[in-house]
């Protein structure tokens, strides 16, 4: 839960990230709104006085009021441009390319619970393509645990999105498993735990040989030995391809 000393704490230290742009603020919520939903449509129409670059936050919450607190969390710092929405939106927060990752993991500190963020940097020219980036991997990001992701933590399972004949191949291919919902747990717990058996088996309260059986059965009926670094990395982007949920983002 987000306090008003956390949000005070917070937008000190988005202006010492943002001071070196000396950018004049944005004080309108409305122009605040429509200069995101331009930016990151691709729409730059030389707006003078932003940012050349940004960092482009996608986010989700489990509830409106985990979005009300992100929101909430950036509301007095002017020049956060924001494009907001029911259960989520976006963020555009000028700064260096080094920074972004850094300001992402900042501002879900302070705001924690299930929020999902996704940031991509971009110059202003390509914004639209970050922001395609970013929901993108916030769809992936919202099959795992809340936090912040990156490209770079989902590279398997954004190209496979990506390239949709693929996709729909590996989700045929899974869904027999899915089906099926004690594989699927023993599957996904596999998964989560690197492929630790032991791990994996206290995770679901499980025997081990249980477990073991279960996989056996994914096997089975997927052609793909869980316990193969490879196929596992298969079986864990197939999941993605099956289960990927869509993200209720402002267009």
């Amino acid at each position: 839960m987000t306090t008003v000393v956390d949000s005070r704490l917070l937008n000190d230290v988005l202006r010492d990230i943002l001071s070196p742009f000396d950018l004049p603020p944005v004080e309108d919520v409305a122009t605040r709104r429509q200069l995101a939903r331009a930016l990151l449509s691709g729409r730059d129409n030389g707006f003078e006085g932003l940012a050349l670059a940004y960092a482009v936050v996608a986010f989700s919450a489990s509830t409106e009021d985990g979005v009300a607190e992100v929101l909430a969390a950036v509301r007095d710092n002017a020049d956060v441009l924001v494009l907001d929405g029911t259960r989520g939106g976006y963020l555009l927060l000028p700064c260096a390319q080094d920074q972004h990752a850094g300001l992402a993991r900042e501002l879900h500190d302070r705001v924690g619970g299930e929020v999902w963020m996704a940031v991509a940097w971009a110059p202003r020219r390509d914004l639209a393509s970050a922001r395609a980036t970013a929901a993108d991997v916030l769809r992936i990001a919202n099959g795992r645990a809340p936090g912040v992701y990156e490209l770079r933590h989902v590279l398997a399972d954004f190209a496979v999105l990506r390239q949709p004949h693929v996709s729909e191949r590996l989700a045929r291919m899974i869904e027999p498993v899915v089906a099926q919902q004690p594989l699927l747990d023993a599957l996904r717990a596999f998964i989560s735990e690197d492929g630790n058996r032991a791990a994996a088996a206290r995770r679901l309260d499980i025997h081990r040989s249980t477990l073991d059986h279960r996989l056996r059965l994914v096997e089975r009926l997927t052609g793909h030995r869980p316990a193969s670094p490879r196929a596992l990395l298969t079986l864990s982007v197939a999941l993605t391809a099956h289960s990927c949920p869509e993200v209720p983002l402002p267009h």
